[in-house]
Order: structure tokens, then sequence, then C-alpha cells
């Protein structure tokens, strides 16, 4: 058989299912993008502390492989000299970082271009952790995607528990944001709760009340990530948050050389990706995170149910909604949290470690705690030992509890 001959699923490197292309399943072809989020999610993972040298060497090998987009947080240390070194070096890719007001204004003023605007959109955190009325935080929300327009930034409204969300209420949200200027609508699965088909939904969904660019990000704790991710696409989703080797938040992400494969062999979407530079972005980002790949195997994995902050769990527990503090509650496959200290620790995290040990701290030895833990995360390259912790925090005042 000659090679023009060939069909979608058959080409001269593989043969996939014919039944992929039936007419009768047959997804519209349209263009997607690769949103790696490799960095900027590998900040929320519990075991690990990239280093900016770390970062600057992962948005490189993502751009020899052909990634055009990529992501960072401000909210951790050594962020402003992270955007520095990457515009510095030119590289062939967007750079989004999150809003951070305080912080974000120096990131534009560094030449960044697009800003992700978070909006907490599950009622139950809203109300337990956030502890404000829907208006209120609705109300910031668009203030904050009119202050980066203003600003000159392109925005992505990132709707953190977007798949537990009712209909009505991510509806107000995404109008809203459009509204006031926002040019693309990030649905978030952030426990990893949704099926794939509520996934095209929900994408499907967003797609038709806005007209705007929809994306996804899907974590991966019943395994579904890269399903679900693929599920976005075939609703018309216009790029998809990967990570590489699945790094991120408890179970990870989807995988971006498990997605990349899927689109170009399951789908004849061309990534425009060098496929051949998938396994050595691979092993570099092993390297540099020390992680292995299947750190973030659902369910089993010693990520799953690793948590580096704990404000949010704490304050769920006490509402009486602690199921939504997880995906499902971690003792039912006879888990239990994990609470390590690090980079990206909160004061909740601090205070609930130092009950651990029979602690007590003011808020202002809290505080201190706090930071010299972070900066010791970042200088370890991973989380504190317990010992670390405890000769930091006994060093700040720390006094056994009554």
């Amino acid at each position: 058989m000659k090679p023009e001959s060939r069909q979608p699923w058959l080409t001269d490197h593989w043969a996939a299912s014919q039944h992929n292309f039936d007419p009768a399943i047959v997804v519209p072809a349209h263009p997607v993008v690769l949103h790696d989020i490799t960095v900027r999610d590998g900040e929320e993972s519990a075991d690990l502390a990239f280093s900016v040298e770390d970062k600057v060497r992962i948005a490189e090998a993502l751009a020899r492989v052909g990634i055009r987009r990529m992501e960072l947080f401000l909210t951790v240390p050594g962020w402003l000299e992270t955007v520095r070194q990457l515009v510095r070096r030119g590289l062939d890719m967007e750079i989004y970082v999150t809003w951070h007001p305080g912080r974000v204004e120096r990131a534009l003023d560094l030449g960044i271009k697009h800003i992700m605007v978070w909006y907490r959109i599950g009622e139950v955190f809203q109300r337990h952790v956030l502890k404000h009325s829907r208006e209120k935080l609705l109300d910031e929300m668009l203030g904050a995607v009119r202050a980066a327009r203003e600003a000159g930034a392109e925005v992505n409204l990132f709707m953190p528990e977007s798949t537990r969300a009712s209909l009505e209420h991510l509806r107000t949200a995404v109008e809203g944001a459009k509204k006031e200027g926002a040019s693309a609508i990030t649905v978030v699965d952030s426990q990893g709760v949704a099926r794939p088909a509520a996934i095209t939904y929900l994408v499907r969904q967003v797609k038709s009340w806005t007209k705007l660019g929809v994306e996804v990000h899907c974590h991966n704790d019943f395994g579904l990530a890269v399903a679900n991710v693929l599920a976005a696409y075939e609703g018309g989703a216009d790029a998809l948050h990967c990570a590489v080797n699945a790094v991120g938040y408890r179970a990870g992400n989807a995988a971006l050389e498990e997605v990349a494969m899927a689109l170009e062999v399951l789908y004849g979407v061309r990534t425009g990706l060098r496929l051949d530079l998938l396994p050595e972005l691979s092993r570099l980002v092993e390297e540099i995170t020390g992680l292995p790949n299947g750190y973030f195997k659902p369910v089993v994995g010693r990520g799953a149910f690793s948590y580096e902050q704990w404000g949010a769990t704490a304050d769920l527990s006490a509402g009486g909604a602690r199921p939504y503090a997880f995906p499902f509650e971690p003792e039912v496959v006879g888990r239990s949290p994990r609470l390590v200290i690090g980079k990206w620790s909160d004061l909740g995290a601090v205070a609930q470690k130092l009950t651990e040990f029979g602690l007590t701290a003011s808020p202002d030895q809290l505080q201190t705690i706090l930071h010299h833990s972070q900066m010791a995360g970042v200088a370890h390259h991973r989380p504190l030992r317990d010992d670390e912790f405890l000769a930091i925090a006994l060093e700040q005042g720390a006094v056994p509890g009554e």
C-alpha cells in the first residue's frame, strides 16, 4: 500500500483502530494547543521543590520539543527571577502567570502578556474555606479580570472546582468574565471527580454560552485525566493542560507525553511536537524532580494523598464537609492524608504540623516559621523532614502546648 493512499489510522509509523475514525463517532478536526503545567502544578506537588535553574531547564526542554505555552505560579520563592530568566532567554513560548496583586504587576513589567485569573467556584469551598458570599467572590474575580485587561494582559479565567459547581453558577461566572474582557475560560476538575462525558458536556456548555476559547485542566485521582482532556478535545476544547510525567498535586495531571501521542495516533491531530524528544523530556523532569514515573499513580501511589497546604482541608473538615476536601476520603482505601512542609506550604500546614508534635506558636511566630520553612524547602530541593521542620519551629520560638 502506498503511503498516499493510507487512512488517518494507518501511517508508516502506526496502525491504530479504524473505528476511531468511523463517521458515526468522528470528532470535527480543530486546532488544539498543549498548555504545559509541569512547573506550575509541580509547585503544588508535596514532594518536590523547583529551583529557578530547574524551571529554566524544563522550559528550555519544552521549547525544544515544540511546546508553545507554559504556566508559572507567582506564590513561591524565586518566582520573579524565574520570570526574568525566561523572558531574557526569548524562548518561542508564551508564558502564563497566575494573578497575584502586588506581584503580577512586576511580571507584566517584564513583558508577560497572559494572566490566569482564578475564581474558586465550588460552592462548598466558597462557604467553608473562603467564608465569603458568592456575590463578593464573583465581584472580586470580575475586578481582577478588569484590572488585568486594563494593564494590557490577555485573561484566562481559571475556575478550580468547576466540576462541582452548578451550571447556573458556571454560566454566571463565565458570562461575567467575558463581559469584563476575558478571552478564554478554563474548566478545572480540581479533584479529578468527573467522567469524560461530563467534561465533554461542560466544554460544550461553556463554548455555547461564551463563544470564547475553552481550556481544560484535569487531575488524575481516578486515572482519568488523559481520557478527560481528550474528551474535552472531542467537545471542542482549544487548549489542553498537561504536565510531563503527570507531575502535579496529589495524583497529578494529564501526562503531556500520553496526550500528545493519543492526539497524533488516535485522533489524527498534528501537534507539531518533536515526538522523538518526549523520552528525553521525561527523563529530564524525572531527574530534576527526583520522583520516578508512577509516584503520582492514583489510589495507591505515594503522592496520591500528599499535601503541602492544609488550610482548605482543615476548614472543610471543621465545617462538616470533609468529603469535599478530597476526591474521596483517603480512609476509604486504607490511606491517611500525608502532610509535609515545604516551599508551597501555608499557615494552616504549619499550625497542623506543630499540633502533631504537641507544639504551639503565636501568629507572628507561625508566619516566621512558614517563611523559614519555605526557604529551606527550596534550598533542600524537597519538603522538610520532620526533624528539620522541628529545628526551625523551635528556633523560632514554638513551645509545648497546654
